[in-house]
């Protein structure tokens, strides 16, 4: 049976009866008819249709309105006399942090609560603080910015937050981080992969370390031939080769998303050293993507006599339809499972054995598996 709730929305008090179960999106949308709340996963996971309750970001499509009876809910149609909320909307335009714009009222929600509770955050709090809110055309650069012009702005006028933040969320530039694991089919030829996943200067940035049962010595001679190493990355190829210069593809798979960056770069190895780099850039044709990035790797004597410790660090970034994976939270998940079969791979060929065909990557799995070893350790 529709029970009646009372809700002050966009400054203006009113009146619904709805049965218990609805959620708050349903009443805004259809009910109110404030459709700039948008819909998307339904599950909480998007946060396209995040609006404010009681001056907080809340994910509206699994809050009951019946939680919300008595509330004061402000969406994207108000914010009338909200300083701030001006602020954002010029600099997001100014900032072209916007395209599409279906995530932009929910990120916005986010924004503001980001402005609200922070003095000074730098770009990696930031990011890390929109990281619930996924966006499929930006790149987040643009949002990144739009926030910290803000922030600036607030700043130079001799500003302050207006509800700060607790320790614990100012200490968001060093959050822990989900530790990676090995999926359960795959070999375990790596034996740690421990490193970090960032952002410097709008490239993602990862570092990570691992260990082959393997002397050094056989472990170079694989990693600094081109066509030798190129088999054992998934789903990786080259096509030419002359001199420090390569031409080549990488074939990404990745639940229902299959993208094909074609390419070319450099590559140095230092044999004294036992250290290399690779530069490159491709495109995708298919998707419209871009990427460019650089791979530095090293190797070095492992703990045990005749194994191999492995240091890569990795630098890219991606424009286009795939610019979601510059977000840290989704890379690290995916780079540890690629890595995974790279060492498998590795480890086969170096054994004399050759290296397996490139798997596509299943979301649900990957899931699983960064889920279990966050709540494993508690």
């Amino acid at each position: 049976m529709p029970e009646t709730i009372r809700l002050t929305v966009n400054g203006e008090p009113c009146t619904v009866a709805v049965p218990a179960r609805t959620q708050l999106a349903e009443v805004l949308r259809d009910h109110l008819d404030l459709t700039g709340t948008h819909l998307a996963c339904e599950q909480g996971v998007c946060g396209a249709c995040t609006v404010m309750v009681d001056g907080r970001p809340v994910r509206s499509c699994i809050t009951y309105a019946h939680a919300c009876d008595g509330a004061v809910v402000e969406t994207i149609e108000g914010h009338a006399g909200d300083a701030v909320m001006d602020r954002l909307r010029e600099a997001f335009s100014r900032h072209h942090a916007l395209q599409c714009g279906f995530c932009t009222p929910g990120m916005l929600a986010t924004a503001r609560d980001i402005v609200a509770r922070f003095d000074d955050p730098d770009e990696v709090t930031i990011r890390h603080e929109v990281s619930g809110n996924l966006c499929r055309c930006t790149g987040y650069v643009g949002i990144v910015a739009a926030i910290r012009d803000v922030i600036g702005q607030r700043q130079a006028e001799g500003g302050r937050a207006e509800r700060p933040a607790s320790a614990n969320a100012r200490a968001a530039s060093g959050f822990r981080r989900f530790e990676p694991v090995t999926a359960a089919t795959e070999p375990v030829a790596a034996t740690a992969l421990a490193g970090t996943v960032t952002t410097v200067a709008g490239q993602t940035v990862v570092r990570r370390e691992f260990a082959l049962p393997h002397p050094p010595a056989a472990v170079w001679a694989l990693f600094s031939d081109p066509r030798r190493v190129a088999p054992c990355i998934p789903g990786a190829v080259v096509e030419g080769l002359e001199g420090d210069r390569f031409t080549g593809a990488v074939e990404i798979r990745f639940g229902p998303i299959r993208a094909r960056f074609g390419g070319h770069g450099t590559f140095h190895n230092d044999d004294a050293r036992q250290t290399g780099k690779i530069s490159g850039q491709g495109d995708d044709k298919l998707g419209k993507s871009r990427v460019r990035g650089e791979l530095q790797y090293a190797i070095a004597p492992g703990a045990e006599p005749d194994t191999s410790r492995v240091t890569v660090e990795l630098r890219y970034e991606i424009e286009g339809m795939l610019a979601q994976f510059n977000r840290p939270e989704l890379v690290t998940g995916f780079v540890d499972y690629i890595l995974g079969q790279f060492a498998a791979n590795c480890d086969a060929v170096l054994s004399g054995r050759e290296a397996g065909p490139a798997k596509r990557l299943s979301v649900l799995a990957m899931l699983w598996a960064v889920l279990k070893a966050r709540f494993g350790r508690k």
